[in-house]
């Protein structure tokens, strides 16, 4: 499926151009659950973590105009270094709270926490692609993909296991592929 998911381009532009209330509510679906992660990954409890997820997002929102697509992973980053921002004003105003992680490393795009933080957003898309895609297909077809892609079976095995052709596995997961791919150009 790829390791390097890159935010669509047209998906920034109506955001930025003619945001409609799917672009926003995209923006909130994708990106909340991992920028509460990652504040709760550095020590912010819960009740604050969502308070300061919801400012990172109003910040990306009031800003994503000024965003510039460099490279594969440039949202990404920029998004990074605005969850950085906040996270350091955070621990700024609770110096009593100790953070957990080092918060130039989010910023640094070589820095293991920011390989961590990319493939995080990369894994959550794609379980979010087969969710949606999974709803398309009959329990075989998605069995038979799943088997082959997930737990690295054979064709022949999974044929076998689910007693269905070679042929009908591999168009499987030829055809379950295509719908999340297809998927992941919505979601980014």
């Amino acid at each position: 499926m790829g390791n390097d998911l890159e935010t669509s381009i047209t998906w920034l532009d109506r955001l930025v151009r003619s945001p409609q209330d799917s672009e926003w509510k995209t923006l909130v679906e994708i990106y909340s659950p991992l920028i509460a992660r990652w504040c709760q990954r550095a020590g912010i409890p819960s009740v604050d973590a969502e308070d300061l997820t919801q400012d990172v997002l109003m910040v990306v929102v009031r800003r994503v105009h000024e965003f510039k697509h460099q490279h594969v992973g440039a949202f990404r980053g920029w998004l990074r270094s605005i969850l950085a921002n906040h996270l350091k004003r955070y621990f700024r105003e609770h110096a009593e709270q100790a953070c957990l992680i080092e918060l130039d490393d989010v910023r640094d795009s070589n820095s293991h926490l920011s390989h961590a933080f990319d493939r995080e957003h990369d894994e959550y898309l794609v379980r979010r692609a087969m969710k949606i895609a999974s709803t398309d297909f009959s329990e075989t077809t998605w069995t038979a993909f799943h088997e082959q892609v997930v737990f690295g079976k054979e064709p022949r095995q999974v044929a076998e296991q689910l007693q269905i052709t070679i042929n009908a596995v591999i168009k499987a997961r030829s055809r379950v592929l295509k719908r999340i791919r297809k998927e992941l150009q919505h979601l980014f």
